[in-house]
Parts: structure tokens; sequence; C-alpha cells
């Protein structure tokens, strides 16, 4: 401890032959900075970090499971994995976080570039692909959000602040405002002014109110007005931005430090304010061939996006492919979508979702789900073996529903349990050809097979995210920083993989 080296230290026999850095610098050096570098060459000062050295910082950073800008310039002063990486340079926490905002298009290209070595190296099989979804958590609190009546609440007052300071700019003009005035009192101080906010929020319909109790707003709108004593048209012009969002979304309230998330539930049944991740996943190698961030809580659109931009990456899919999906993709366009681009799927409906986890928590003897469809007669049968022959068809929402039903019901034993007294139980089918088709394909011994794969591939990434790495919550906010993160851990998830496999392939060589 404290022993001079005799010669000059170099990291490179320090770092293990075999660590994960040196992929990292191999994989980002295949990239082309030209453009970006060419943004800082002749600028006045003192030159700007490499822009590849940044990359391989923070691309090494996700490999790790730390996204934390102030971590990794800690990072780079302590450890020297990453001291080799930066050549002994310390870019400070905020260098780090301003290259990943400018650099989006480039970490999206890292991860592109992580599957296009998977497949050069033969990693990628793509014999079957599977896609899923999680929610993830957004850097947002659960109670700092507002109502689209309180939103329109802050305005009001707010709007009425700055009518009362445009009205005393005429009356005073340059003056300062405090000489005597008869018939004046100007609220010139910030105490002044929050009494102000005080009178207005007695007058205001939107606000709560307890019984006996004059009216308020929650915490997060005084502190919105607290901040609009200062800036007002800066406040007015985020509420604007977050009533927008709030009307686009259809929910009843909107966070305000992240406007872009969306109250989602999670595996645990908790909602809270989160994305969607979505990504798909190839069976054999585990490597995630394509990922987005949506802020749509349900995975219904999801499918079409995701094989797109597998086919953008490394071009159109094998015959042989095979996409498998759960129940949350089980709709209208995505079956025909699938079926017009002759990709083989397997998607189950709500039933065989269900029954194949065996966790169908409706227990009741004459749930919908219990009648069995037949094609050839086109008809349905219940549990007492009873048929429902078709009947008629009729359009809602611009789509064809078709209904089954007999009155047979009507001498049914058990007519009361399955749908009330001196009534008939009417099965309404919302499928057309193409989804009956998928659901009769879904029956047989081999797509239970193959879609049994599905769990095997999609789900184990999503582990592997949130337990091995830690990644259970976004950093940032916004949906395109949210996107530039998923990126990152895609990249490190990939890289994982990529060095885990070819590692075992030489040791089995040698």
């Amino acid at each position: 401890m404290g022993q001079s080296f005799l010669l000059p230290l170099s990291l490179n026999d320090v770092i293990p032959k075999d660590h994960v850095c040196f992929f990292v610098a191999d994989l980002v050096n295949e990239m082309d900075f030209q453009g970006i570098e060419q943004k800082y060459r002749y600028t006045a000062g003192k030159a700007a970090y490499s822009r590849r050295m940044l990359m391989r910082v923070i691309i090494m950073a996700s490999v790790d499971g730390v996204f934390s800008s102030r971590q990794i310039m800690k990072l780079t002063q302590e450890n020297m994995v990453y001291m080799y990486l930066t050549g002994a340079e310390t870019p400070d926490f905020r260098t780090i976080n301003r290259f990943k905002i400018e650099a989006r298009e480039l970490i999206e290209k890292v991860f592109q570039t992580t599957v296009f070595t998977a497949k050069k190296l033969g990693l990628i099989r793509l014999e079957h692909i599977s896609i899923d979804g999680t929610k993830i958590k957004a850097n947002a609190s659960n109670d700092n959000n507002l109502t689209e009546e309180e939103i329109k609440a802050i305005k009001k007052i707010i709007q009425k602040g700055i009518d009362v300071d445009k009205e005393e700019d005429k009356i005073y003009g340059d003056k300062r405002g405090d000489e005597p005035q008869e018939g004046f009192e100007i609220p010139s101080t910030r105490k002044e002014r929050k009494e102000l906010i005080r009178e207005l929020l007695k007058d205001n319909p939107h606000a709560k109110q307890k019984p006996g109790k004059r009216r308020k707003l929650k915490k997060a709108a005084k502190n919105l007005l607290n901040q609009a004593l200062d800036k007002p048209q800066k406040v007015l012009e985020k509420l604007d931005l977050m009533e927008k969002q709030l009307q686009k979304s259809g929910q009843k309230s909107i966070s305000i430090t992240d406007p872009d998330s969306r109250w989602m539930m999670n595996k645990k049944k908790r909602i809270e304010l989160s994305y969607n991740m979505q990504i798909a996943v190839d069976h054999k190698s585990g490597i995630i061939l394509s990922n987005t961030v949506t802020q749509d809580p349900t995975d219904h659109n999801q499918l079409i996006p995701q094989i797109k931009q597998i086919s953008e990456t490394i071009g159109p899919l094998p015959s042989y492919t095979k996409i498998s999906a759960d129940n949350g993709y089980f709709t209208q366009p995505n079956i025909e979508y699938a079926y017009k681009n002759k990709l083989d799927a397997y998607i189950p409906n709500r039933k065989q979702a269900t029954t194949s986890k065996k966790t169908y928590k409706n227990n009741k003897p004459f749930s919908k789900h219990k009648f069995n469809y037949d094609p050839h007669n086109n008809t349905y049968t219940c549990p007492n073996n009873k048929k429902l022959p078709y009947k008629k068809t009729y359009t809602y929402k611009n789509k064809q529903r078709h209904q089954y039903y007999t009155k047979t019901c009507l001498k049914c034993k058990d007519q009361e349990k399955c749908v009330g007294k001196n009534r008939v139980r009417v099965i309404t089918d919302y499928g057309n050809d193409l989804i009956k088709k998928m659901s009769l394909k879904m029956e047989t011994p081999q797509a239970q097979l193959e879609y049994s794969k599905r769990k095997e591939a999609a789900e184990w990434p999503f582990g592997n995210i949130k337990q091995n790495l830690k990644f259970i919550e976004y950093y940032t906010r916004g949906i395109k920083q949210t996107l530039t993160e998923n990126n990152l851990i895609c990249t490190s998830h990939n890289i994982k993989r990529i060095f885990n496999q070819t590692k075992q392939q030489k040791t089995i060589t040698t």
C-alpha cells in the first residue's frame, strides 16, 4: 500500500483480459461519429470531450446497471475499467447528461448494432420471436397530479393575477407603485401576493371543499401558484401542455412532474404513473430484436410496430419464423395484419390464455368463455351441451356483431344461474372469420406447444432487466427521454447475452 511502480502502469494489464469492457469498446468503435464530432470542431474554448468516449462510458454503465449521470461521473474517477474507457478523462455529470439528450439517435443505433452483431455471429435464429410488454414506473410522484377542473382553476387564478399586473402597469407606468395614491393598494410584495391568492381561492368553484371549511386546492396546485408568482406565463404554458395531454390520455388526472406518463396497473395490481415497455425477443438467443416505450396502458396496438421495427433493422422475416404474443395482442387489426403479411402468428383469445395459465378467477359455471364455438355448424355449445345457433347480425361502432341464442334456455334447469329468471342466454360474437381462424388454430396441440415458448423467450429478459440490472423505474422524464433510456437498457441486455454466448462458444471450442 502506497508503493510506487518502477514503470508507468498500463490499465490494460490490470483489467482481466476477458472483461466485457473490451467488447463494449469494439462495439462502439464500429459506429460512425463523424456527424456529431463535427459539431464540436473548431469551436472556441477548451476542446470538447470525444463523443465516442462518452458513448463507451454510458454503455458500460448501463451494462453495470448504472443510469445516474452523477454515479457515472464517480465511476470515471474511481474505477479502473471506466478510466480505461475514458482514457483517464473525467467528464462531469452535466456533460454526460447533455450527451444522453443530444445523442438520442446514436444510442438507438448502438442498440441496432447489437442486433446486427448478434446476427453476424449467428446467434439469432429467428425461428421463434416473442413479443411482450411490462409496466415500468415513471419518475413521477403519484400524489403530484391534477385533474382537469384543478388545472382550469389554477389557470383562472394565474390569469387574474396577470390581469391585475396589467392594470397596475396602466395606472402607475414606470413608477414603483408604493407612492401615496388615493383609493389604491397594490400587492407589491410576495407576502401580499400570497394573500391575493388566498382571496382568489375562496371564490374558486373547482377547488376542494370539506363540509364547514373554506375551499382549498391540493398541495401540488399551491406549489404551481407559488411558481406563478415569479413566472406566471411559463406556468400557464406548462398548464396548457398538461391540459392537452390530459385530454389526449382520457384519464382523470395527470402528473405535474411528467405529463407524458400515464396511470397503469402493474403486476402487483397497484396503479401508479408508468410507461409501457415493449420488446420482441429471439427465442433461441434471448436477444432483444426491437423495443419501444408507449403511453398506452394496453398492448392492443403494439404488435405491428414491433414487427415493423424488426424488419427495418434486420430485413424481412424468413417464412419459417413463428411469432407469439399473449392475449393482450388478440385484436382484429393485429390478426388481420398477421394473415395479410403471411406471418405464422400464435395469439390466444382470453379463454385460451386463462386456461393455459390455469389461474382463471371467474369460477362461474356459465361464463362466456365456457361456451364452445363450432365453426362447421356456426353454433355455440353451452356447458349443459345445448346448442345456441346463429340468429342475427347487427353493426355497432362500424363493427359487426353476431348473436347466438335459443329459446330452449327457458326450459333449462340452470336458467337462473346462467342468465336469470324468464330470460335466454345470448352470446355475442365480436370477431370476424380471421379471428375465429386464429382461435381454432390455438386449440391445436402444436400451437399450444409453440405458444409455451413465449414465456421462456419474452418474460425472462424482463426478469434480467428488473432483478439483475435493478431497473424498476425510469430516471428521466418525458416519452423521448424514456425511449433513450429504454434503448440503453436493451443494449446492455444484448451486450451481456452476446458476450456470454461467445465466451461459452470459445470455452467449448478450447
